[in-house]
This record gives C-alpha cells, sequence and structure tokens, in this order.
C-alpha cells in the first residue's frame, strides 16, 4: 500500500465544499477513522521535521489526530534546523513509547537544557546519535552517563582533524548492542562491552596521543573486551602497523563473529588478520587499498599480501574455498577486492576477489594472483574457477598447465577474453591427464568469426584427438552471429557433447558478474543457440 501527501492535500480540499452541492467528488478519506488515518501517516514516516510540519499544517483535524498518536513521533532530531522548545514538545507527544534520538551539539546551543530535557525519558531512548566536537568529548562522555542505561545503538561522530578517545563504561550501557563512531574511538572501561554485538569504526586511525601513548590505541585491547562480536566493520580505521614497533600482541578470538568487513591498506590489514581468529562460517569482506601504500606485487604477491602467514587458522574460511571467481580490469581505479559467502545449504564456500586496473601493475598482479592460487586455496576442494580477464590485460608470463595442473577437483573452468581463452584450450588439447574432471568449460569471448562454408578446422597437431567435455558455452556481445564452432581454432581442440551460445554485456568478457558492494554488477544473459557437435 502505499499514499502520497499530495494526492491525501488535494483530496482534503473537497472537504471544505458542501457536500449537497457536488455529491460525487467527495473524498473518501475524510470519512476515515482517526485509526486509519494514523496508519496511513504511519505510511508517510519519515526523518524529515518539515514533512511532519506539511502534515500537521493541512487541517485542524489532521493536527489532533498526528500530535495524539506518539507511534509518529519516535524518531527525534535536534540540529540547526530546530529549535529546543519544539524538541521539548516531541518528546511530550511520543508518551510512553520508545525513541531514537539524533542531536547535533556542534550546531545546538543551550546544552544543558537538551540534556535536561532527555533526562526524564532516559529509560525510553533506544537509539541515539550524537554529532560533536572534540573539546565537547569529555563533557559529553560524562553527561551520557545518566542517560544511557536503556540505549541499544549508539552513534559518535565527532568533528576533529584528530580522533579523541571516548571512555564508555559497561554499567552505564548495559543494553547497549550496536555502537558505530566515526572520528572517536570508543574505550571500554574493565571488564568491557560483553553485550556488544556490532561495532562499525570510521577514520579513527589518526586517533589523539597514538603516537606518542602506544595504549592509547590498542585496537586488538578494544575487541578482545567484546567476546559477542556478531558484525565488525572497520574503515580507516586500523592504526599504522609500523607504530607498533615491537609491542607484544595477543591474538584475539572472535567466537560468534558472522561478519567482518575491512577497508585499509594493504599492509594494514595483513598485520590486522594476523592477531585474530574468526569462525569458519563468518563472512568476510576486505578491500585492500593499494594506492596509499607501498604495495609491489612481484615481491610481496597479491594475496599473499593481504592475507596473514597464518591464514589457515585465523581466516579458516580461505582454505574451504569450493567456487572462485577472479575479476581483472573492470574498473579504472580502486582497489584489491576480497569478498566471501556461505552457502548454507549446500555447505561450501564462494569467494569474489577483484583487481582494478593498476595499469602497468596489473599483468603482473593477475600473473602472481594465478599462482598463488594453491597456496591459500585449498586445491582438492576448488570444484568452480571464474576468470574474469579483461581483453588489454596481456599475460605473457602465465604457464596456464602450471596453473591448472594445481587445481586437480576443478569441473567448472570460465575464461574470460578469447586470447587467454586459446592458451587455456590449447592446454588441455595437448594434455588431457590435467583437469580429468571438468565437465563444464564456458568461455567468455569477443566477436568469433567463422564460416561455416570453409568446413570443419582439424586439430593443430597431428595425433593428438581432441579433448572430449561434456559441456562447452560460448558467451559473446550482444548481437554477435552463432558463429560455427567446428570452423574455429578453439573448436578444432574441443569435442563436446553440448553445445551451447549465449549473449551478455559486460564490458570487461561479457560474462555476468557479481562485483562488491556498490559495483555489484548483474547482467542478464539469454541462450540464443543451441546444438551439438557432429
Amino acid at each position: 500500500m502505499t499514499c502520497h501527501l499530495g494526492d491525501l492535500s488535494r483530496c482534503l480540499r473537497y472537504r471544505l465544499v458542501p457536500p449537497h452541492r457536488y455529491p460525487h467528488r467527495m473524498a473518501t478519506i475524510v470519512q476515515l477513522p482517526n485509526e486509519l488515518l494514523v496508519a496511513i501517516f504511519l505510511l508517510l514516516k519519515t526523518d524529515d521535521f518539515v514533512t511532519w510540519i506539511r502534515v500537521l499544517a493541512v487541517c485542524r483535524r489532521w493536527f489532533e489526530v498526528a500530535s495524539s498518536a506518539p507511534a509518529l513521533w519516535t524518531q527525534l532530531a535536534l540540529d540547526s534546523r530546530s529549535r529546543i522548545d519544539h524538541f521539548e514538545v516531541l518528546l511530550r507527544r511520543s508518551a510512553a513509547l520508545r525513541f531514537d534520538v539524533s542531536i547535533d551539539l556542534v550546531a545546538v546551543d543551550q546544552h544543558d537544557r537538551v540534556f535536561e530535557a532527555l533526562q526524564p525519558h532516559a529509560l525510553r531512548v533506544r537509539a541515539l546519535t550524537l554529532r560533536f566536537s572534540q573539546a565537547q568529548t569529555f563533557d559529553l562522555q560524562n553527561r551520557l552517563s545518566t542517560l544511557s542505561q536503556a540505549v541499544s545503538m549508539l552513534t559518535l561522530h565527532c568533528l576533529a582533524t584528530e580522533a579523541p578517545t571516548f571512555s564508555l563504561t559497561p554499567d552505564a550501557y548495559p543494553s547497549l548492542r550496536l555502537l558505530t563512531a566515526t572520528q572517536v574511538l570508543p574505550r571500554m572501561q574493565p571488564p568491557g562491552l560483553h553485550g556488544l554485538t556490532s561495532l562499525e569504526l570510521t577514520q579513527v586511525w589518526h586517533v589523539a596521543d597514538a603516537v606518542g601513548d602506544q595504549a592509547q590505541y590498542l585496537l586488538l585491547e578494544i575487541l578482545a573486551d567484546m567476546p559477542d562480536l556478531e558484525n565488525l566493520v572497520l574503515r580507516d580505521a586500523l592504526p599504522p602497523c609500523m607504530a607498533f614497533g615491537s609491542a607484544t600482541l595477543t591474538q584475539v578470538t572472535f567466537p560468534k563473529l558472522r561478519q567482518l568487513s575491512l577497508s585499509e591498506t594493504v599492509e594494514d590489514i595483513k598485520f590486522f588478520l594476523h592477531y585474530i581468529v574468526l569462525p569458519s562460517t563468518a563472512r568476510v569482506e576486505i578491500v585492500a587499498r593499494i594506492a596509499e601504500a607501498m604495495w609491489e606485487p612481484d615481491t610481496e604477491g597479491v594475496l599473499l599480501a593481504i592475507l596473514p602467514d597464518n591464514h589457515a587458522v585465523a581466516l579458516p574460511m580461505i582454505s574451504l574455498t569450493c567456487a572462485l571467481r577472479i575479476f581483472a580490469g573492470h574498473l579504472k581505479e580502486g582497489s584489491v577486492s576480497i569478498a566471501g559467502s556461505l552457502y548454507a545449504d549446500a555447505g561450501v564456500w564462494d569467494w569474489t576477489i577483484l583487481l582494478a586496473d593498476g595499469e602497468e601493475i596489473l599483468p603482473d598482479a593477475v600473473s602472481i594472483l594465478l599462482s598463488e592460487l594453491s597456496q591459500v586455496v585449498h586445491p582438492s576442494g576448488l570444484i568452480s574457477l571464474e576468470l574474469h580477464i579483461a581483453p588489454h590485460i596481456l599475460l605473457l608470463d602465465v604457464d596456464w598447465r602450471a596453473v591448472l595442473e594445481r587445481l586437480p577437483r576443478l569441473r567448472k573452468l570460465v575464461v574470460g577474453s578469447l586470447w587467454k581463452a586459446e592458451g587455456i584450450v590449447r592446454e588441455l588439447y595437448q594434455h588431457h591427464d590435467i583437469l580429468r574432471e571438468l565437465t563444464e568449460l564456458e568461455l567468455c569471448l569477443e566477436e568469433l568469426a567463422s564460416d561455416e562454408k570453409s568446413g570443419v578446422l582439424l586439430p593443430p597437431e597431428e595425433g593428438i584427438a581432441a579433448r572430449a567435455i561434456e559441456s562447452l558455452v560460448i558467451v559473446q556481445a550482444d548481437e554477435a552471429p552463432v558463429p560455427y564452432m567446428p570452423g574455429t581454432a578453439i573448436g578444432s581442440m574441443l569435442n563436446p557433447a553440448h553445445y551451447v551460445f549465449k549473449h551478455s554485456r559486460c564490458s570487461a568478457c561479457h560474462v555476468t558478474g557479481r562485483i562488491l558492494g556498490s559495483q555489484e554488477v548483474r547482467i542478464s544473459t539469454s541462450d540464443v543457440g543451441r546444438k551439438s557437435f557432429s
């Protein structure tokens, strides 16, 4: 059910017209009982206070109905657009219901009056969002100790060039479950916030006194006091690994963690991951920025530059990978991104790795990544591999035979771009003993020209039969004609039992793909032809 404020106000105009004059123009909304009108208002519910002012101004009845409905006043805000006396009125309108409140202490004066207004309602505050300056930090943490008993979601945003620390006492936050902090580092007093299930830290790497006093920023110690964490998000939150020097750090185990999301520099991620242990079922998303880092893939590797040396213990889900997708050259600039998901029904891990176009280093990075796979992923577990590599990336140094020999259990292989496809198919053709369990080969190609009139092209080497395979799928750009595969070089080296032709619009290699977060790409494909080799 949807309802628009403009439609309601237009209908209301008819209420001002005597009904006996225009009976056919009577608006049904004026006949609605108050309870149903409140239900409509709830559909229109928004955090924008201006919208509610307009609703109240439509007519006296709407004003009275809305003002007497506490459910409409459970999301409150106090900032430069509102006044404290209005805020006090809204608090009373929420009656006995729990409410969420957002306060901009930088834009609002009379802080004493603000907290005095909140104090009688402290046990009803569910979510509290605070925006403040560095100078207000100490006073704010003291004031909150009397208002936070019932707060389950706390958001702190400090406007500062250096992130200060913010002390949280467990006795003052017994109900806290979700904590979000931007440019301020929460410090938990013993025995820690054991009930906290979600923590999100953004831009706290430059915490005040981090260099002068290392104890001010031992993030691992802070996290160790949160054993019930289920969701951990760190964006520009890790301290530079060089700052620790020879400090002795203790490994932290997260027994209940369900999701870890990191967006940091390459070297800081590797350092952090070395000191944590996650459950094998935790979902992991890693964005390793290379622009600010001194990353040299030829000496440090790609996955091995991000994952710790003890990744089999710290990140057990990686070695359990069953399906792996590698995208390279999709984006002009960006980071190395890794994401893994566990399909609970099947009990298998599916990972995606995204390499942005790093110009001259990208070909080397892709080549190194391929050589690292067997060191990171257990070869006996990987059954599906997709290599979506843009056509402009020339992999001159890749030994495809060596790469494929390390993956003996592979059943499905997807390869992007004609040049890479021809190289891999040639290895499969020349060495029938590699990838013995391969049943499906999907090749994402540029336009593949072939002329049926030229007839069947014989295998390139005398005495070597075409490689038998159960299914061959050819994916090409839109409107490309169905190729006559027996007349192509690739077709001459393969003998599939089934052949499928598809169209797609992927900018890199013409394949349907999933890319991390906001860069996610889903492209529908449709079969345009099916035939079998004779």
